[in-house]
């Protein structure tokens, strides 16, 4: 199928507009999960995520067919500090995870997810919705092996001054498509997405990140830092789009990427659309190979080409990983980039 559609159409000969996802869902287990039907004061299957309507359409039916559900959490009205986190660390060669995170007023909560193995394929989707002046942090790790494909599909909807964090940290996987849609519907709701990568050997990385912002004074900041290696390839389609009637709103997307090798192909598209007159907006991309000037400053002081190289890449995840309240997992990232 068709996945990381962008939004608006380019020139085909680039190869950017969207990419296709060639998996056996039939070959992953049935999500035994209790059904959802009647039991949610809102439609989570309205919430569109990153890989794209196709994508979801085809999950959802995925379920009936094989009588499942997502799985289900509810962070309690007005609660503070809700931590959850799940490791995926499957034996199996398909994996399949799906989830409705349903965020009441006020509450702060946290969710982090861990993908680790060997899994000859490791799917995710995320569906966040977050009810007035509510906060949730979502933190997604790839650590898989690099024989591994994983594909992560992340989708938000906010009310009213609710405010949605991303952070994502790709560092796996020979094949990996990553995908985020954020609606940003309610009066000053906010998204921020944090999202870094590291892409070596043979290994394709591609990435879909919307920010829909219809609301008044909306805000959505993010920002994706990675670097690419041997004969790596990596796609980046970054979006803000202004609609009609979001007065006052504020966009900002940015991407840093350090090449490493000359054989490496890069592909990024940082875009504004914008049907809004009283908005303010702003992207950018710096694409870069190793700085000689850096290198010979970090060589003077005794650190060779291949430690620099490591240096700047440990301080690419870093830059990201920082914000993960979580010391344990921390020192996990740290170990697998070391390695």
């Amino acid at each position: 199928m068709k996945v990381n559609n962008f939004p608006s159409l380019t020139w085909n000969f680039l190869n950017i507009n969207s990419t296709t996802l060639d998996v056996d869902f039939d070959s992953f287990p049935v999500l035994d999960n209790e059904t959802l039907a009647g039991k949610l004061g809102f439609d989570y299957r309205s919430i569109e995520t990153g890989l794209g309507r196709e994508f979801d359409g085809f999950l959802d039916e995925l379920h009936e067919k094989k009588g499942g559900a997502p799985a289900y959490f509810e962070v309690e009205k007005g609660s503070r500090d809700t931590v959850h986190k799940i490791d995926f660390s499957p034996d199996s060669d398909n994996v399949l995870s799906d989830v409705v995170v349903n965020a009441l007023e006020g509450s702060d909560s946290t969710f982090i997810l861990v993908y680790e193995g060997n899994a000859g394929t490791l799917g995710s989707r995320v569906r966040l919705n977050l009810e007035e002046n509510a906060h949730v942090h979502l933190v997604t790790v790839n650590m898989l092996g690099n024989k591994g494909i994983h594909f992560n599909s992340i989708g938000s909807r906010c009310a009213d001054n609710a405010h949605v964090e991303i952070t994502e940290l790709e560092l796996g996987g020979s094949n990996v498509y990553t995908g985020t849609y954020n609606d940003l519907a309610g009066y000053r709701s906010r998204f921020t997405g944090r999202l870094s990568y590291v892409v070596r050997k043979d290994g394709q990385l591609d990435i879909n990140q919307v920010a829909h912002q219809t609301g008044r004074s909306t805000e959505s900041h993010f920002t994706v830092d990675g670097v690419l290696m041997d004969n790596a390839r990596k796609t980046w389609r970054g979006t803000i789009d202004f609609k009609r009637g979001c007065v006052d709103a504020v966009g900002d997307e940015q991407e840093d990427v350090l090449l490493l090798n000359p054989d490496v192909v890069n592909k990024s598209l940082p875009v504004i659309l914008c049907d809004e007159e009283a908005v303010e907006g702003r992207h950018g991309c710096s694409i870069g190979k190793l700085d000689m000037e850096k290198l010979f400053y970090m060589q003077s002081r005794g650190i060779d080409e291949e430690t620099a190289r490591s240096l700047l890449t440990k301080a690419k995840v870093y830059k990201v990983s920082r914000f993960i309240d979580d010391e344990e997992l921390c020192s996990r990232i740290n170990d697998f980039i070391e390695n």
